[in-house]
């Protein structure tokens, strides 16, 4: 029942499930750019695992029922990282360098895609070390723009430029609130001092 031919199967032993996907071009090439993503920066692979289990544990994690896939998962998370290393730089003068404290880049994440970002008027694109994009562009409108679904999030495919990896996921404002919800708790445990 889904736009692309998609195999589905459980390993019970793992709760581990597994989709295929069948007549999918650049599969392969998706796969290698995700590869040099994590190794030019290492917060990318922790950061999807525990953003992954967050939606996994809110039933968000699956493209047809509504969620964020982990390929539209990485790259937003790849778009974070890009835009967290340009403010690094602009205000300390560093790049950061190899330390990083995930726990602060959680919540940021949570922070941007929660609270900061504008779902109707922006698009991503992680091609030349990362930019946002306006989605009603002229040469972009066509692609990025729902205007029966404002809120959707535009994602470019970094292999493809006219494709949108956001497409699916159709219950982004939801995911929003999530993001913000799990963004402002988090902040009230770390704001308030321990009794």
């Amino acid at each position: 029942q889904t736009r692309v031919q998609l195999g589905k199967f459980k390993v019970a032993t793992y709760n581990l499930e597994i989709d295929v996907r069948f007549d999918q071009p650049g599969g392969p090439e998706a796969a290698e750019l995700m590869h040099r993503f994590m190794e030019s920066m290492p917060p990318l692979r922790p950061l999807k695992f525990i953003i992954k289990y967050f939606l996994a544990s809110r039933d968000m994690n699956k493209p047809y029922t509504g969620g964020i896939g982990s390929y539209l998962l990485q790259i937003m998370i790849v778009s974070f990282l890009q835009q967290r290393s340009r403010e690094d730089l602009h205000s300390k003068g560093t790049a950061g360098g190899k330390y990083y404290n995930l726990g602060s880049l959680l919540l940021d994440f949570f922070e941007l895609y929660g609270m900061d970002f504008n779902y109707v008027t922006t698009g991503i694109s992680v091609r030349n070390d990362g930019f946002y994009f306006a989605k009603g562009e002229r040469e972009k409108k066509s692609i990025f723009w729902q205007p029966n679904r404002p809120f959707s999030l535009a994602v470019e495919n970094p292999l493809e430029t006219t494709m949108d990896v956001g497409a699916g996921a159709f219950r982004m404002n939801m995911i929003q609130r999530i993001f913000e919800h799990a963004f402002k708790t988090f902040m009230a445990y770390v704001a308030e001092p321990r009794e």
